[in-house]
């Protein structure tokens, strides 16, 4: 058998009497209602079994009478949402007069084929994957074969829509097309470039999430902040704008410049002797500095030695000349987590707060809180909601608030509160844009987990809701959400 990965457009052309592929009837004038099925290899012709209880009668001859009469019959079935009644006519067009609409010629007839091929994909047992990609490969095919019609026909449209619905279909049917995310960026963009201030704010989240595909995640990485801050000065909701600006800032910043290197700790025999005098009790304040640089930096470095780190550590920060002389921010942070782990919690946030005052940017301060929330130093969601403050962007702490999220959530049963899966799938991928490595991979895979948690199509169609469309859902104590139903 033929693969079913094809373009079931192209088998517009078949006479058909019967819609839906319903087996052979009688019409109530009498007349034989029978399905002339396409040619062998297109097993996944019309909506196969998803419509057998609808029978109908198109007008065959291509007369103008019945162009208009099929066109109407379409139209209202269409507009009604019963797709398996609406395809015959519209497949009749497709064959006959495709760009008829009764004024002036455009691709509507393609376009509501494609949106009837998503539907019979939506719809078919979710066993059977190749027949829906066939349907979904249907759907790609006639929305581009409208257009290209328009073209050759010398007839003139707006992109801006059409792109803006070819970015969701990839969007929607990401586990199925390989290239799916460069495809619905590429849509969602071109939509953007020719009307900047016209999306609505997830499509600008979308563009961003998808920006690191396009610009890579090398840092630093000028072109992608240039990119996020256009973004950004579109934007109506403020924290979203707050959150595209500082990952801009994000994204020009080279961690690698930030202070708090080891400096002057020389070889393996100088730091031999810096441990002697240490223990010796002869160690200057100067070495005494250097000496912790290596204690908290370098603890593999001493441990091949036959030194204990811990142990160095705690020796090396009761020396009264640390305490007053540490003026570099990570070293102090250190020195508050072992404050923190003695028990000595005043000590422990007269440090912390020195070494968040000393910090090197706001991105270096959320993660000395993010990394004190991490070690159980304090109230985590504080902790974490700080580090936001200070860098809306900060990948860690973002990951770890939706984490909070998504507890918050909890497992809703109902099919509006479900939505919620989808506004954490969203969260997870905002998580995933702005960091690389292991949180990057564990932010995708939770968003991937999130979106086959969320509502079935069968659920939610029997509820009136469409692919596309705006909802909310709740987030317990974090509030609510608006998302896209996929």
């Amino acid at each position: 058998m033929r693969s079913l990965r094809l373009a079931l457009p192209a088998l517009a052309g078949a006479a058909v009497l019967a819609a839906c592929a319903g087996p052979a009837g009688t019409s109530s004038d009498g007349s034989t209602n029978e399905y002339t099925p396409p040619p062998e290899g297109g097993a996944a012709y019309g909506p196969g079994d998803l419509c057998t209880d609808t029978y109908v009668i198109v007008q065959q001859e291509p007369t103008e009478s019945n162009t208009r009469t099929n066109f109407s019959l379409g139209a209202e079935n269409y507009r009604n949402d019963d797709f398996c009644a609406a395809y015959p006519y519209v497949q009749w067009l497709l064959a006959n007069d495709p760009l008829f609409t009764g004024e002036d010629p455009d691709d509507r007839n393609y376009l509501r084929m494609a949106s009837i091929y998503e539907y019979f994909a939506q719809n078919v047992d979710s066993t059977d994957q190749a027949t829906r990609v066939a349907y979904l490969d249907s759907a790609r095919a006639v929305r581009q074969e409208g257009r290209q019609t328009l073209d050759t026909q010398g007839i003139a449209y707006d992109p801006y829509l059409r792109d803006l619905r070819e970015g969701f279909f990839y969007f929607q049917n990401r586990d199925v097309y390989d290239d799916a995310d460069q495809q619905q960026f590429e849509a969602f963009n071109r939509a953007f470039e020719a009307q900047p201030d016209s999306l609505d704010d997830w499509y600008y989240s979308q563009l961003f999430a998808l920006s690191g595909n396009e610009f890579g995640d090398e840092f630093p990485n000028p072109q992608r902040a240039d990119y996020v801050e256009r973004l950004a000065s579109n934007v109506d909701t403020p924290a979203l704008q707050q959150y595209l600006t500082s990952s801009a800032e994000f994204f020009r910043t080279d961690p690698s410049a930030a202070p708090g290197g080891v400096a002057g700790a020389g070889s393996d025999a100088a730091v031999e002797q810096l441990v002697a005098d240490l223990q010796a009790g002869t160690i200057s304040d100067d070495d005494a500095l250097t000496l912790l640089a290596v204690v908290l930096q370098q603890p593999d470095r001493l441990e091949a030695l036959g030194e204990d780190p811990a142990a160095l550590q705690t020796q090396v920060v009761r020396l009264p000349a640390i305490t007053n002389q540490v003026d570099n921010p990570r070293t102090l942070v250190a020195l508050a987590f072992q404050a923190f782990r003695e028990g000595d919690t005043a000590r422990g946030n007269e440090l912390f707060d020195r070494g968040l005052t000393n910090a090197a940017s706001n991105a270096q301060r959320a993660d000395f809180l993010y990394a004190r929330s991490a070690e159980g130093f304090g109230n985590t969601s504080q902790l974490v909601n700080r580090a936001l403050q200070y860098f809306p962007s900060h990948g860690p702490s973002l990951y770890a608030r939706a984490g909070m999220i998504a507890d918050a959530v909890g497992r809703p049963s109902s099919l509006t509160g479900r939505f919620a899966y989808w506004c954490l799938a969203d969260e997870y991928r905002n998580v995933a844009a702005v960091t690389s490595g292991r949180i990057a991979d564990a932010a995708r895979r939770a968003a991937a987990g999130y979106e086959r948690a969320g509502p079935s199509r069968e659920s939610y169609f029997l509820e009136g809701y469409r692919p596309g469309q705006t909802v909310t859902a709740s987030l317990g104590a974090y509030g609510s959400c608006s998302t896209r139903v996929r």
